[in-house]
């Protein structure tokens, strides 16, 4: 964490960097405000291997189902694709869909704002829109090869291909403002903060991640300047959601 009272605001500026950038009206009114202190933090997603593997396990388990089942000489094919296909989209999974989150908060005397995105870097972008590509080629090719069985894999190949061909850099820019009441919920294994105003559907929400030399600073900082809100303690990672 680092002490300042100046801040470059053109360095928040979004540049020609190939990104989607997004703002919200928070995170623009605070940029005009002075920095207290700011900190960065890399940030592991909730469940960011569990999904990936659960859904590469169910390729795998397609392609031996299919394998033990068939009687076909090119079940072999479906299998092996199944496999590859499967191994492909744990990798995908975990480090396109699930990435570790970089966040950068910035306290100020009226509110926190931060910037949030994928840790991806751009060459990963490249390779895995070449891959996307070569993905499209081989579900066609699958088809063609296998038959009507391969259409299901096939189908869920190109999909993902599609999608990952098309993929593209994107920075959240967000804001919470010290005002109003309603409830802050953290979480000290991930030394966490969630900031939820009232009423819930038109209210403003933060979510706050910090070291754990700075949490107490911060929690404190923020508590202070919230007086209306009240304090909970989440129970467990599922309980505090993120």
């Amino acid at each position: 964490m680092s002490d300042t009272t100046e801040h470059k605001q053109n360095a928040e500026s979004a540049e020609a960097d190939g990104a989607n950038h997004y703002y919200s009206e928070q995170y623009l009114e605070l940029l005009k405000e002075p920095v207290l202190y700011e900190w960065q933090i890399d940030h592991r997603q909730r469940l960011a291997w569990e999904l990936p593997i659960a859904i590469g396990g169910f390729l795998w388990f397609l392609g031996l189902l299919n394998l033990i089942n068939s009687d076909s000489q090119k079940a072999w094919q479906l299998t092996l694709f199944c496999i590859v296909f499967g191994i492909l989209a744990v990798l995908q999974g975990r480090y396109l869909f699930t990435p570790n989150q970089l966040y950068h908060y910035r306290m100020t005397a009226k509110g926190i704002y931060y910037t949030q995105q994928d840790k991806i870097p751009e060459v990963a972008y490249t390779i895995m829109r070449g891959i996307g590509g070569l993905l499209i080629v081989g579900s066609i090719i699958t088809v063609g090869l296998v038959g009507p069985l391969a259409l299901a894999g096939a189908g869920a190949g190109a999909f993902l291909a599609f999608k990952i061909t098309n993929m593209k850099p994107r920075v959240f820019h967000s804001g919470c403002q010290f005002k109003g009441h309603g409830e802050i919920s953290i979480f000290r294994e991930i030394y966490g903060i969630e900031i939820k105003e009232m009423p819930r559907a038109t209210g403003q929400y933060g979510i706050v991640l910090t070291h754990k030399e700075d949490y107490e600073r911060v929690l404190n900082d923020l508590a202070r300047s919230l007086p209306d809100y009240k304090i909970t303690e989440a129970e467990s990672r599922k309980e505090f959601g993120y």
